[in-house]
């Protein structure tokens, strides 16, 4: 009935592939492909649009979904007797198909991509930005922000949410922590003219959800990718390498671009500064990411209505790191209201700016000032004030700062855009 004109092979995706048979009215697709000990799994998927064939109602013609080892010869065997009696095609060589398919598939994980020579890669431009009210995320390439508890971490992915939907992106929010209704509630306090944002609830972890997830981004064409958390979307603990791996393995499989994942913190590290420097678990999270940032908040007002939070870059694989950047949110009776703040001028977090900010911001309210004297007043080293403002350690390529010859001696540091700090 089927002879190898009929068919065609070909690869879905990273863990995909199918084998179409008879102009696409049989087809055997394997998806989620994982190797345990030694052996290839799948999930297999066998659809079926012959007459006479017992396909499960409301679907697209399926005839078998079932975990399937490729690597198993009995396996196959099995399996083709099953096709063969829920088809009611006794013509049809279900065992010959089921044999062809495996064997090209385990051929084609084991070739896998070819080499090529990098002289043969087109090479990149800069990474592309967006930008945030300032805050930077990656167009191309994940990003993780990370923080305490009841920090605000998830409004304020929220609020990026909305501000990129209105610059044209279609964003999609994961959400492992609370529920549509309180995000629809949430997002209209922030944006009285609601933004698209599309929302996905999830329960699984995010390698049992891909598939569902995967779906939802092709049919929507979506842009960036926000996973409200990690902590929620991982199975297992997050201090197993293997769990931060299999995350960022399902990520990749979702082919999109640029995505943002909330994280917490270390809470009982001995030392605070470790504690703020990378995510929760394992050293794996912080690798993966291209881009993390750390939020800190500042005391919130007596009245509790005004919270004032610092975002500072920790790890930027493709650049320079990006300056910190402050909001403050006042919670109004119907209203959300974000505003940018400098946080050179917010004592609880002024002290967690890299130096070079806090000299830009102290010569923007000072003027020109010497080594020692902008040491002395940050509590600095002059070799680290020295080093700051050094051309070699400036922020683009391009010093903000320069040296102004003084008749005593002791040149001066001036700050060229007064506009930056």
């Amino acid at each position: 009935m089927s002879s190898p004109s009929d068919r065609s092979f070909f690869q879905v995706d990273e863990n995909s592939y199918c084998l179409s048979v008879l102009d696409g009215r049989i087809t055997l697709t394997i998806d989620r492909l994982r190797r345990e000990r030694h052996e290839l799994k799948g999930e297999l998927a066998v659809a079926c649009n012959l007459p006479g064939a017992r396909v499960v109602p409301d679907t697209e013609h399926s005839l078998s979904l079932a975990d399937f080892n490729l690597s198993s010869a009995s396996a196959r065997g099995t399996q083709a007797k099953v096709l063969a009696d829920r088809s009611n095609a006794e013509e049809l060589d279900w065992r010959g198909l089921l044999e062809e398919f495996c064997q090209r598939v385990i051929h084609a994980e084991r070739r896998g991509s070819p080499s090529r020579p990098l002289d043969a890669y087109e090479r990149p431009g800069p990474a592309a930005v967006l930008d945030v009210a300032g805050w930077r995320l990656l167009r191309d390439h994940p990003a993780i922000l990370f923080a305490d508890g009841d920090t605000g971490k998830s409004l304020l992915a929220l609020y990026a949410c909305g501000l990129l939907a209105q610059q044209g992106l279609r964003v999609l929010l994961c959400d492992w922590e609370l529920d549509g209704h309180a995000h629809r509630e949430r997002l209209e306090r922030l944006f009285p003219h609601l933004p698209t944002v599309h929302y996905l609830k999830c329960d699984r972890p995010l390698v049992e959800e891909v598939d569902r997830i995967r779906r939802e981004t092709r049919r929507l064409a979506i842009d960036y990718l926000v996973n409200d958390s990690i902590g929620f979307a991982t199975p297992g603990p997050p201090e197993y390498a293997e769990h931060a791996t299999s995350y960022f393995r399902a990520l990749r499989q979702l082919d999109i671009g640029g995505s943002l994942h909330l994280a917490h913190v270390t809470k009982d590290s001995a030392d605070p500064k470790r504690a703020e420097a990378k995510p929760f678990g394992s050293a794996y999270w912080h690798n993966s990411a291209r881009l993390t940032w750390f939020a800190k908040k500042a005391a919130a007002s007596s009245d509790g209505r005004q919270i004032t939070l610092g975002l500072f870059n920790r790890k930027f694989n493709l650049g320079r790191a990006f300056p910190a950047v402050g909001f403050q949110l006042t919670f109004d009776e119907d209203r959300t209201v974000v505003a940018r703040v400098n946080l050179a001028d917010v004592d609880d977090l002024a002290g967690q700016l890299p130096l070079w900010q806090r000299i830009a911001h102290l010569l923007k309210t000072t003027g020109p000032q010497s080594i020692e004297a902008i040491a002395e007043e940050l509590e600095a080293k002059e070799d680290s004030v020295k080093k700051a403002v050094s051309p070699r350690r400036a922020k683009g390529g391009q010093s903000m700062f320069v040296v102004i010859p003084s008749s005593d001696g002791r040149p001066r540091i001036g700050l060229l855009d007064r506009g930056i700090a």
